[in-house]
């Protein structure tokens, strides 16, 4: 059995896929090393790399750049990324995965 957990975007859409499209080659460079951390480590990745927020919002932080992806766990080995963004977006951001993450847990919960 692997170790390695399954990353999945909210609702299957690619809003993270484009946002990181639009970062520079550092910068995708950057977070696509954190992602593989968080992959990898799954619940276990912990500070400077993850933050818990809080009602399963978790933070995933990209210190170069400052950029940070909103995520949380469902069930088995699945990561699902809520929203992303820079330090400049984050009370945002926040708002925005908060809200993501209650449709996840209504999802979950009716299943």
């Amino acid at each position: 059995m692997s170790n390695v957990w399954t990353i999945k975007h909210w609702l299957d859409t690619d809003e993270i896929s484009r946002w990181f499209d639009s970062l520079g080659k550092d910068q995708a460079k950057s977070v696509a090393k954190e992602i593989r951390l968080l992959q990898g480590a799954g619940n276990e990745l912990r500070l400077p790399h993850s933050k818990a927020l809080g009602q399963g919002l978790f933070e995933l932080r990209e210190k170069r750049f400052g950029y940070r992806i909103y995520y949380t766990f469902c069930g088995g080995r699945v990561i699902i990324l809520l929203t992303a963004g820079d330090k400049s977006s984050q009370k945002k951001d926040i708002r925005v995965a908060r809200e993501r993450l209650e449709t996840v847990l209504k999802y979950e919960a009716s299943q």
